[in-house]
């Protein structure tokens, strides 16, 4: 009786287990979009990949740096590696299929695919097939640029002169010319093609795994001056009092024509101007011109620009108010002088203020702690700044001898705009590429300097 209860057990199991191979049997191959194969998934991973190597690979052309150039062409080596590997994985002759009219052969074992499936499939391909000679160019022209780019190291800022020649901090300092650099065209004209079929490949797609493609690519790679848009919401209240703003202080390198940009692209300060912190009909806008240096703040001394800084602290900014004069002697002595303080109107006092707030030599204005164009650089606190600004006349600063026929309006020459203002700035955050998003506060307008004694810094015929 126990064996036939055994015999019995055996049968039923087998039957059991025949009845489920016959149905798995009889169940449809899984479809191509089932999330269990990763087939659109994998594919939307490589195909966005690829979009941001365009990217990278367009800016290392722009540039003359041959480490860069060399480290596109390995991300172009694993880039197409790894597109080889899932080409491979779902049909072993991607060159047949692709090349086949219908392009509907059988994938990963399946009866059919779908068109837009070997569609997809095929663009990658096309795609490696496209990017894998990059390879050997981009090796020829890091090798022609090896060598050939200068250093890039800075000297340190400092103020320019104007009417003379100032002394440099090594003797015969000749400043590098950036290079200019033409992209090949024959390597754009292989980035635009994949960055089309990119394009058309987008719609095959399915919604939810479908990437996207950047509305336009940068031709530099420096920091923008630009704000994310949400960054002022929680500043909203802030902001909607009179002179007041957001902006963003980026480093100065973002200013700076360093030895290997290419001088063919706007520089930053030529993409982004700086704030304007109020706009005027007549005479000069005063800037926000203040950058990042390193973990300062400092000044942008341009031209006759100059100025000095404070750092008052966590204040809150909006707390700050315009004093009146007869409330200026209740103020420690160095914001005082914010107050107090008026330009000289000679060119050589001019430039000799300019420096000694640069240096922070300012024993000649009786004070008793040093003041500068620059403070340490932290958010969360609130920056108390002097600004004046000129807008130097280009028969100085291009140092050309004055022409017998420009001598009867020599006056309007040299007209200067110039603004002299107080403001105050508040950084809220800092962003991983060195720059800083400020609040600011104009405080007060003082009256626009004025020089006098231009012509004698003329050259005559």
């Amino acid at each position: 009786m126990r064996r036939f209860f055994v015999l019995l057990l055996v049968a039923s199991c087998f039957n059991l287990l025949c009845k489920q191979t016959a149905t798995a049997s009889n169940q449809p191959p899984a479809s191509a979009n089932d999330p269990a194969r990763h087939y659109w998934g994998e594919a939307q991973r490589l195909a966005q990949a690829e979009i941001f190597l365009l990217n990278r690979i367009e800016q290392a052309l722009l540039g003359s740096d041959p480490s860069r150039l060399r480290a596109v062409r390995g991300q172009v080596f694993l880039h197409t590696s790894a597109v080889d590997r899932f080409l491979f994985s779902n049909f072993p002759q991607p060159s047949v299929l692709c090349s086949s009219p219908d392009g509907n052969s059988s994938i990963a074992g399946t009866d059919a695919v779908s068109l837009e499936e070997a569609q997809a499939y095929c663009a990658l391909y096309a795609s490696t097939q496209d990017l894998k000679p990059l390879r050997a160019k981009l090796a020829h022209r890091a090798i022609l640029l090896a060598g050939s780019a200068p250093s890039s190291s800075q000297l340190a800022a400092q103020p320019p002169r104007i009417g003379g020649i100032a002394k440099t901090p090594i003797a015969n300092f000749t400043p590098t010319l950036a290079p200019a650099i033409a992209v090949p065209e024959d390597i754009v004209a292989v980035l635009q093609t994949s960055r089309q079929r990119l394009l058309a490949m987008q719609s095959l797609f399915p919604v939810e795994a479908r990437f996207t493609i950047p509305t336009q690519t940068s031709q530099s790679d420096r920091p923008s001056a630009e704000l994310y848009p949400a960054e002022s919401q929680p500043f909203a209240t802030f902001l909607a009092q009179p002179d007041t703003g957001m902006a963003r202080l980026l480093p100065a390198d973002a200013y700076r024509t360093a030895s290997t940009h290419n001088r063919l692209l706007p520089t930053t300060t030529e993409r982004s101007h700086l704030t304007t912190l109020v706009q005027r009909s007549q005479g000069l806008s005063p800037r926000l011109a203040v950058r990042v240096e390193g973990d300062l703040f400092q000044l942008i001394q341009a031209d006759l620009d100059y100025g000095f800084m404070a750092d008052l602290g966590d204040v809150a900014i909006d707390t700050l108010m315009t004093q009146p004069f007869e409330k200026l002697s209740a103020l420690p002595e160095t914001l005082e002088f914010f107050y107090r303080y008026r330009p000289p109107s000679e060119l050589e006092a001019v430039q000799t203020d300019r420096r000694r707030f640069f240096t922070g030599k300012v024993s000649a204005f009786n004070l008793n702690e040093p003041l500068l164009s620059q403070a340490p650089a932290a958010t969360n606190r609130t920056y108390l700044v002097r600004s004046i600004q000129y807008k130097v006349p280009e028969l100085l600063t291009s140092g050309r001898t004055l022409l017998p026929s420009e001598r009867r309006i020599l006056k309007d020459l040299l007209a200067m705009p110039s603004s002299d203002v107080l403001f105050a700035f508040r950084p809220v955050s800092r962003r991983s590429d060195g720059s800083y998003t400020v609040l600011w506060r104009l405080l007060t307008k003082f009256p626009d300097p004025h020089v006098g004694d231009l012509d004698r810094y003329v050259e005559k015929y």
